[in-house]
């Protein structure tokens, strides 16, 4: 089942969040709000913060204290059912090395409940430059490749939110055009886009927020 947002709640509410490693706070108390429709960028140096934020909206990370809730479902909570409506790249491929690109496309599309899944997973393998490679072993494919299969597998659903840790890592120029494609496309269509970057080009014309991580909160970049 593909999942969009056409209501006006938030498609991300994030309340006094807080995440504690030990005696380090690396989240202090944030708050952040993402409509429907929107790209919120976020910066910062490696370690500020803004993978951890991620991960828990992600529902890959338990907070310390504080609310996520998206399309207004309890992502602490409920992380499978909030899991419906969030597609995320992170720095981990999130992949089974052992499958083909083709099996884990068709595993997540299965998992998902989408409908003409074959359909959805080879035209999704086509924008990202993959048909080439849907029966290779993901093992097998370099870190570029692997970044884009990640990719295919967080739009294969169409959710309503779209996380990205530093989606441009390791790949090449073709697949960053589609990429931020891929953004223009989920903010036009009335999705939403949390997305942390060192690379300004990647939000320079999507990007309704840019804000940075300092000590823990965010602040809007100067």
């Amino acid at each position: 089942m593909q999942v969009t947002n056409q209501s006006r709640q938030p498609t991300l509410q994030v309340n006094a969040l807080t995440k504690r490693y030990g005696a380090a706070t690396v989240l202090d108390d944030l708050s952040l709000t993402l409509n429907p429709g929107k790209v919120v960028a976020i910066l910062g140096e490696n370690g500020s913060g803004k993978s951890t934020l991620l991960r828990i909206a992600a529902t890959l990370t338990k907070p310390t204290s504080g609310a996520v809730y998206v399309n207004d479902t309890d992502a602490v909570g409920n992380p499978a059912e909030a899991r419906r409506h969030i597609g995320a790249v992170m720095h981990s491929p999130m992949l089974y090395s052992d499958l083909t690109v083709r099996e884990n496309l068709n595993l997540f599309a299965t998992l998902c409940r989408i409908n003409a899944p074959r359909q959805i997973v080879e035209e999704t393998a086509e924008r990202l430059r993959l048909t080439p490679r849907l029966d290779e072993r993901v093992r097998k494919l370099s870190h570029g490749y692997r970044k884009r299969v990640s990719i295919a597998r967080a739009i294969l659903h169409s959710p309503a939110l779209l996380l990205l840790d530093e989606p441009e890592t390791g790949i090449d120029a073709p697949s960053l055009d589609d990429l931020i494609g891929i953004i223009e496309e989920w903010k036009a269509k009335g999705r939403a886009v949390l997305v942390a970057t060192h690379n300004p080009e990647l939000i320079a014309d999507s990007a309704d927020l840019v804000n940075r991580f300092r000590d823990g909160h965010l602040e809007p970049a100067t």
